[in-house]
């Protein structure tokens, strides 16, 4: 795949596969910027829930030409290779092991690094940054879902439909997004992206991995997260409130909260340019 759209001329790419301790091998984009400057943290990028790169592409286009940049593909995504399916977790706390897993294989242990994420991305990076692995230098984490809750009908219509049946119920989950979780006036954008992730997704996995959070809660780790963190956000997404944001933020050691002015600035060059300037201060 061409990932050109994704960074900037004179940037090389590469695709990088890392089998991860329990099988699974999870797909890795890295970006590498000319004439690198190694004082400069890399930066480890994990996106939401079966998003897809091209919803980044503004903010990989800031942060590539200075950073070298892993774009890590969790492993709900069909990019990931799962031999054993049916005897994988999929886990915050497995996809946290993951990343880690993926830094330790290709980030040296003298090199510092970041954390960037989005949602589902950011929750993994917030439970992974409250554990002892290696601690990053910042993390710069758009919109984190501490919890994750679902319709009283929710999680039987999950545990129960077999994945074949997906292309059923996929209409429910895009008409529940749009009337009750997704402000479809002000924010048709994060409609659209929405809807072109459930398109891609692979519905097994999705089952697997929506079963696997029904009960996380991630409020009682924040605490535990010393580095200091950036939270994104954005008062007009219904998504990720406002409220649950300031929270997150009240809860960590050193947490900082930037708001945009919508969905769209948050997945923009705006945002890209505010993780350019705090990775900035940690170089030298």
């Amino acid at each position: 795949m061409p990932y050109s759209p994704y960074t900037v001329p004179g940037v090389s790419f590469r695709e990088e596969y890392v089998k991860v301790s329990d099988g699974a091998t999870l797909k890795v984009v890295e970006f590498i910027p000319p004439d690198e400057d190694k004082s400069l943290p890399i930066m480890v990028f994990v996106a939401g829930w079966i998003s897809m790169i091209k919803g980044w592409a503004e903010v990989l286009q800031e942060l590539t030409p200075q950073f070298r940049t892993l774009y890590v593909e969790t492993r709900e995504k069909i990019s990931a290779e799962l031999p054993d399916f049916k005897n994988l977790e999929f886990s915050i706390e497995r996809m946290a092991k993951d990343v880690a897993e993926v830094v330790d294989e290709m980030i040296p242990e003298d090199r510092a690094f970041a954390y960037g994420g989005s949602s589902l991305g950011s929750t993994v990076v917030l439970d992974l940054m409250s554990q002892d692995f290696r601690q990053p230098a910042t993390g710069l984490l758009v919109g984190p879902v501490p919890q994750f809750q679902y319709p009283a009908w929710g999680v039987p219509v999950i545990r129960y439909f077999h994945p074949s049946l997906y292309l059923v119920v996929k209409p429910i989950i895009k008409w529940y997004l749009k009337y009750f979780r997704v402000d479809r006036k002000k924010e048709p954008e994060q409609i659209a992206k929405y809807y072109g992730t459930l398109d891609a997704a692979e519905p097994a996995r999705l089952k697997a991995n929506a079963l696997a959070l029904r009960n996380y809660s991630l409020w009682e780790k924040l605490p535990k997260v010393q580095a200091p963190v950036v939270i994104i956000g954005t008062e007009t997404d219904s998504l990720h409130g406002l409220d649950t944001l300031e929270k997150t933020v009240d809860l960590l050691p050193q947490g900082e909260l930037a708001l945009m002015a919508s969905n769209k600035d948050a997945h923009s060059a705006k945002a890209g340019r505010l993780m350019v300037e705090k990775l900035l201060k940690f170089g030298g």
